[in-house]
């Protein structure tokens, strides 16, 4: 039921043999009843503000919206959390886990709610899956590492050997979190993979003003060191140099710019704080729309670039979302140029939001 599903998060995130117990140890958290079942796991999401996400995954299906790492984090990542549990337990890279929880989720969701509600009772295979997360729980961290295949039992006890042999393939170069400071590519297998069954499929590509496709997941960066800040302009002395959200106006209507990190899509913590003017000024006309529009900087492959700054639109997208305007009233849109068009590569990484009527 889940095995494809694993096969593809072991691949693109660098778990190896410890995906199959993430992945029981998270099904296990989520439906475990001492903390309300599924329906208890799903509330938390709701809120910390997420609802319209958690919506788009029930039933499963290509409306799934996608979910950032700092949203996992604000939910999951308390002090003894499920993060913490995931990372002491299998000893894997917080950062890796993370990324992997977001993926995973809205297909398992989408999976156990069947027709887009919470069932009575899970199948038996779920329970069992679920059961021997329980146990890697409970387990000290040494014994849950040690456990991976192992816990699974019948035909999942191959996984390690599929694993080795798809990282050998790929390289693991589709999903490796050790970012540099600056735009790369990923390599050719990296950047169309075969989609999970769980995953979308692509939609019909939109008009060539706006962003098309699926959502990919975001691409790692790799390029020669950005010029050094005293070469750029003096006027880009105030442009964030990482991951941060800017409030600015445009003709006394609210916009927003995004900033984000080398090579990642994770909007920054702050961006329900500073994106509340434009929320409130979107919720206030009924006839405003969000236009977004991603950039990044000129460094790397172009096309991986392209898809980068894609990627980032559609996480202040979902941002927004879970700010609680619908998804209707936004709009993906790609600029004429898209990249290099900031004085430093910092300020290039970006995403722009400004309102049309």
């Amino acid at each position: 039921m889940f095995d494809v599903l694993i096969r593809e998060a072991a691949a693109r995130f660098g778990l190896g043999d410890k995906a199959l117990p993430l992945a029981q140890m998270l099904l296990a958290y989520m439906t475990n009843r001492d903390t309300g079942g599924l329906a208890g796991f799903l509330e938390k999401f709701k809120v910390a503000g997420l609802g319209p996400i958690i919506q788009s995954w029930l039933g499963g299906g290509p409306s799934a919206q996608p979910i950032s790492n700092s949203q996992v984090e604000t939910v999951l990542g308390a002090s003894g959390g499920l993060l913490s549990m995931l990372t002491s337990r299998l000893g894997v890279n917080r950062d890796n886990a993370t990324s992997a929880i977001g993926y995973l989720l809205p297909a398992l969701v989408g999976r156990l709610t069947p027709g887009g509600s919470i069932p009575a009772a899970l199948p038996a295979e779920v329970t069992s899956f679920a059961a021997a997360g329980q146990s890697l729980l409970a387990a000290p961290a040494a014994a849950a590492v040690a456990a991976p295949a192992a816990a699974s039992g019948g035909s999942m006890k191959w996984l390690p050997w599929v694993i080795v042999a798809a990282a050998a393939l790929f390289g693991l170069s589709y999903c490796n979190k050790n970012r540099t400071a600056t735009e790369t590519a990923p390599t050719p297998a990296a950047t169309a993979p075969a989609a999970p069954a769980s995953e979308p499929a692509p939609t019909t590509p939109p008009p060539p003003a706006t962003f098309g496709g699926a959502a990919a997941p975001a691409q790692d960066a790799s390029a020669p060191a950005s010029a050094p800040a005293a070469a750029a302009p003096a006027a880009a002395a105030d442009e964030p140099t990482g991951s941060a959200v800017v409030s600015w106006m445009v003709d006394t209507v609210p916009a927003l710019k995004v900033y984000f990190d080398s090579g990642k899509t994770d909007v920054h913590a702050d961006f329900a704080a500073k994106s509340a003017e434009l929320v409130a000024y979107l919720k206030a006309n009924s006839d405003a729309k969000a236009v977004i529009s991603g950039f990044n900087d000129p460094t790397g492959n172009a096309a991986a670039n392209a898809e980068l700054s894609k990627n980032r639109a559609k996480a202040v997208q979902a941002a927004l979302e879970a700010q609680g305007i619908p998804h209707d009233r936004t709009v993906l849109e790609k600029p004429a140029e898209t990249s290099g068009t900031a004085a430093t590569n910092a300020a290039s990484r970006r995403v722009e939001v400004v309102v049309r009527k």
